[in-house]
């Protein structure tokens, strides 16, 4: 009996000594979908290097943007530890399915972000990611990202099969209901089903949307230098270079291997410390992914913004080595002088 006794309070110490060391943040779970492709999250949960669980809140149709933030609920403790598995059930409206999934969170990689934290580029507060982004897309295609200060990574990718999802789970007060009228989502988001009807569905696109390449974007704006540039890519991922990060642009803009830009945000200051935004938002998706898909994959890639010294003649170029293409389709209108 003393023996169990000891044992049991030797393992409450280790317990608690591994508890004790474990460190928590501050964040909260959320998901999303493709705009034109809306799911319902039946059920979804991380759960915790500390044994703690929270949940995945999700609208009633989540279609809000790949990669982008959606519901959140506040659960828990302010501080939790950080997730070593993911278990989601979900509904892909469109495709008429069910899809569900049970994987192992990359712990280690999520240790180190965690632990590195991010810098906010408006003040140059250090903070931490404030949330863990769920994208669940057709063919069962289940992205995970971590988000803080306009900087987003992404972390995972999975792979959920087919399932089956009883309505009286789902709708528990009309367990009657067709899975016909259940999946019919066209009165709520009617732009989905029209597309349906005219593209179909481009099972591939999110895994096209991941392929990175090495690249960078830079100003040439005489008596003007780089202030910030905000990347968001088709892949979900969003970056931030910004202040004295970049007055070397060799040293601190570096070529990177980024997905393909769907947004880019361009903050420049002339000598007199008056600074200017240019925003492509967005790109068009054909012209970009053409350029890119054309360009030789083995050398470094640059986009371009010039213009004169009074921000006259504006042209973004897509330039590799002695070559360059004028990006066409881009409202060279959408500029206007930042006031921090």
């Amino acid at each position: 009996m003393k023996k169990i006794l000891l044992y049991l309070l030797l393992f409450t110490t280790l317990l608690t000594s591994c508890q004790s060391k474990m460190k928590k943040y501050e964040w909260l779970p959320t998901s999303n979908a493709p705009e034109l492709y809306p799911t319902y999250i039946h059920d979804g949960h991380f759960y915790l290097e500390d044994g703690g669980s929270v949940y995945i809140p999700t609208a009633f149709v989540n279609c809000n943007g790949w990669g982008n933030d959606g519901s959140t609920h506040t659960q828990g403790e302010d501080l939790k530890a950080l997730p070593v598995k993911l278990n989601i059930t979900w509904a892909s409206y469109i495709e008429n399915k069910f899809y569900t999934g049970s994987w192992d969170m990359p712990l280690d990689t999520l240790k180190k972000l965690f632990e590195k934290g991010t810098i906010a580029w408006r003040d140059g507060r250090v903070s931490n990611y404030s949330d863990i982004r769920v994208g669940c897309a057709p063919a069962g295609i289940v992205v995970v990202w971590v988000y803080g200060d306009d900087q987003q990574i992404e972390i995972a990718r999975f792979q959920a099969t087919e399932t089956h999802v009883a309505m009286k789970d789902l709708i528990p007060a009309n367990p009657t209901l067709s899975y016909g009228k259940y999946f019919d989502r066209s009165e709520s988001v009617p732009e989905a089903y029209e597309n349906l009807k005219k593209n179909g569905i481009n099972y591939d696109i999110w895994d096209i949307y991941r392929k990175k390449y090495n690249w960078r974007a830079r100003v040439e704006i005489l008596n003007h230098k780089l202030f910030n540039i905000g990347f968001k890519m088709f892949n979900g991922e969003e970056e931030t270079v910004f202040n004295e990060k970049i007055t070397d642009p060799i040293k601190e803009n570096p070529f990177k291997l980024r997905a393909v830009p769907k947004q880019l945000n361009f903050i420049f200051e002339d000598n007199k410390k008056l600074q200017t935004v240019f925003e492509v938002k967005p790109f068009d998706d054909e012209e970009i992914f053409r350029l890119f898909k054309q360009a030789d994959a083995a050398k470094p890639i640059e986009i371009v913004l010039r213009m004169n010294e009074d921000l006259s003649n504006r042209s973004l170029i897509f330039k590799q080595e002695d070559k360059e293409i004028a990006i066409r389709k881009i409202d060279f209108e959408n500029m206007w002088k930042y006031e921090n």
